[in-house]
């Protein structure tokens, strides 16, 4: 129940992760904020995947740093790292269907040119 303090490198991963999360967030910002277009909804999941993560990882960190013991449980990290590979997973699922999205674009342009 009480899992000891975190390593340094285990704190510096962590640490550089929620950097890396945050300025993932930021990034995400500004393409979700620009003209619409095809990929404004995989923005949109990538933005709302990488600031909900960041909030978890960054109050997981804070447990695990104040040593409090069920809530610093290494379970918790994993279950956390778990999420985002699922949640990853399902955006990834959505970048393949970005094609296929295309070519009906396209065929329906093709077609709405010959409609008076």
């Amino acid at each position: 129940m009480q899992p000891g303090i975190l390593t340094r490198g285990a704190m510096i991963s962590i640490i550089g992760l929620l950097v890396v999360l945050f300025a993932a967030t930021v990034f995400f910002v500004l393409l979700k904020n620009k003209k619409r277009n095809l990929y404004n909804r995989i923005w949109q999941k990538l933005y709302f995947f990488s600031i909900s993560n960041f909030i978890i990882g960054l109050i997981l960190f804070f447990f695990a740093y104040e040593l409090l013991p069920f809530l610093s449980m290494r379970f918790w990290f994993l279950l956390w790292w778990i999420g985002m590979a699922i949640w990853l997973g399902f955006i990834l699922r959505i970048v393949k269907e970005i094609p296929k999205i295309k070519e009906q674009r396209i065929k329906e342009d093709e077609f709405k040119k010959y409609i008076p």
